[in-house]
């Protein structure tokens, strides 16, 4: 396990720092005038009450300018607020892919798609928000206490008073945090599962229409979706009483607060205008009061969703930027002592073996074998309990990651490809486009593709059947010829070839083998 949830949240931190100081200079400034019209309104109040008219409105003119002031800094607070959270949410997400791709099958087989969605979204928008109104609670805080200071100066039981409340109001905020934590919690589970019934219906849409499954698939996703929506509700629910419990408390005292000045005034002993000061105040405490109400409620979802967004880092490894180098890469391959798989019950025990440089290798095994742990512990997707795995003598887990995986390729059984064009599918190693033609002529392909609408700019997914099944196969097959890389690993593939398409492969495996390492997986 690597550091803490929170180590994360440092990093992004660290490298938002600039958007940071500005985001905070600007709250600055914003709840300075804030603080500073309530006191020049008073003062113009106070004049006309002395009926010094002139002055009265020279005030008024430096409140208006100031007033003006307030709403152009609430406009630019509000952009810098936008520019911290989207570098934020921009780095959390580079994170979160790199993250993912560095865990191993295992570690990812603990995260179901519905919570992955979710960690990469509602998860990283959680954390991106609540630290990006954690700069303006802050000042908010600063602002609070410079009012106590003002109202212990201007009267000592209007200052106990502010204090008393803040003690109150902090033990009710308390009261309902572990409560808030859980429900929080409950509610992501709760959405993880709706969302990933909603994955398995885009993934089966073909089975569920066949077998008529519509009524049964409803049925899960509208349950799954009701106890979602209920558990939302019931945080909200037990989040307003928190808030509305302190907004009405602090509001109760303001109004008696009120009251109260009204009869100093009438005694003398405080300026009419003064009164505006300690109303407008005490809005400002009812506004930080329900701030902080809600930061409590936001820590609370905050360190839920950085544990959850930790599962994507604690179990993954660190690239080997610093590994070893390999010059002059043969391709010997040599298995010692493989402990793979269940400890209890291992795919493979014990096993040894050794793949030489230019040669073809077939390793055969029934569906259920697990012969597929072998591509799999090649292409550092999983790891072994014990024993090595050793490229030209050295452990591939002190190679360097980037040249390891420029050394390597795998075609699996299921033809895979990105949302892109055919041309971009195939050139997404940085290939020449000529050598791509050149391999897909080679292949039989190129006049299949040439017919497509939009020819090789013709957009693919994996799902499309824009294109024929052996089509897909071949230009899968392509994609992996045409990075050429030292190993190259075909896992159960050539099963779902027609016999005359695998003869062809193999004429230009033949022909590849005098400069690679080829290693067929196949359940024939």
């Amino acid at each position: 396990m690597r550091g803490k949830p929170s180590d994360i949240t440092k990093l992004v931190l660290k490298k938002s720092r600039l958007y940071i100081i500005i985001k905070a200079f600007i709250c600055i400034i914003y709840r300075a005038i804030a603080i500073i019209i309530p006191i020049l309104l008073s003062n113009a109040i106070n004049e006309v009450t002395n009926k010094n008219y002139n002055i009265s409105v020279s005030i008024a003119i430096y409140a208006l300018f100031l007033a003006v002031m307030f709403r152009i800094f609430d406009v630019i607070n509000t952009y810098t607020w936008h520019n911290l959270y989207n570098k934020m949410y921009e780095r959390f997400t580079s994170i979160g892919v790199k993250e993912t791709i560095n865990n191993s099958l295992y570690s990812l087989s603990r995260i179901n798609v519905g919570e992955y969605l979710n960690i990469m979204s509602s998860d990283i928008n959680v954390i991106c928000e609540f630290y990006c109104n954690l700069i303006m609670r802050t000042i908010r805080l600063l602002e609070i206490t410079i009012i106590f200071v003002y109202f212990f100066r201007i009267n000592y039981y209007i200052g106990i008073t502010a204090v008393v409340v803040i003690i109150i109001c902090f033990i009710i905020i308390l009261l309902f945090s572990k409560i808030i934590e859980k429900l929080n919690r409950d509610k992501f589970y709760k959405l993880d599962d709706r969302n990933f019934i909603l994955n398995e219906i885009i993934l089966s849409i073909k089975e569920i229409k066949s077998f008529n499954l519509l009524n049964i698939i409803g049925k899960r996703v509208s349950h799954a979706s009701k106890k979602y929506t209920d558990a939302f509700k019931k945080q909200r629910v037990v989040e307003d009483i928190a808030k509305y419990i302190i907004v009405g408390f602090v509001e109760i005292v303001r109004w008696s607060l009120f009251i109260y000045c009204i009869k100093l005034v009438s005694l003398g002993n405080m300026k009419i205008g003064t009164i505006l000061v300690i109303y407008n105040y005490y809005g400002q405490l009812l506004d930080g009061y329900s701030e902080f109400a809600t930061i409590n409620i936001g820590i609370r979802q905050l360190k839920v969703s950085e544990s959850r967004f930790f599962k994507l880092v604690e179990f993954s490894h660190i690239i080997k930027n610093d590994g070893i180098y390999i010059e002059n890469v043969k391709g010997n391959i040599k298995f010692n002592n493989i402990v793979y798989g269940d400890k209890l019950n291992p795919i493979f025990n014990k096993l040894s073996l050794e793949i030489k440089e230019k040669s073809i290798n077939t390793i055969t095994g029934s569906s259920d074998s697990g012969i597929s742990g072998v591509a799999d512990l090649l292409l550092k997707l999983n790891t072994q309990h014990s024993g090595t795995i050793k490229l030209d003598g050295v452990d591939i887990r002190d190679i360097n990651d980037n040249e390891y995986f420029d050394l390597i390729s795998d075609v699996d059984e299921e033809p895979i490809f990105f949302k892109i064009s055919v041309k971009d599918n195939l050139n997404i190693s940085n290939k020449t486009f000529d050598k791509c033609i050149k391999i897909c002529k080679l292949l039989n392909i190129h006049d299949d593709i040439i017919k497509l609408k939009y020819g090789y700019d013709t957009i693919l997914n994996t799902k499309d059947d824009t294109l024929k099944p052996m089509t897909k196969y071949k230009l899968y097959l392509a994609t992996v010829l045409i990075k050429n890389t030292k190993i190259i690993i075909f896992n159960k593939i050539l099963d779902n070839l027609d016999k005359k398409i695998i003869d062809d492969i193999l004429k230009i495996l033949i022909e590849m083998k005098y400069n690679h390492t080829i290693i067929i997986i196949t359940n024939n």
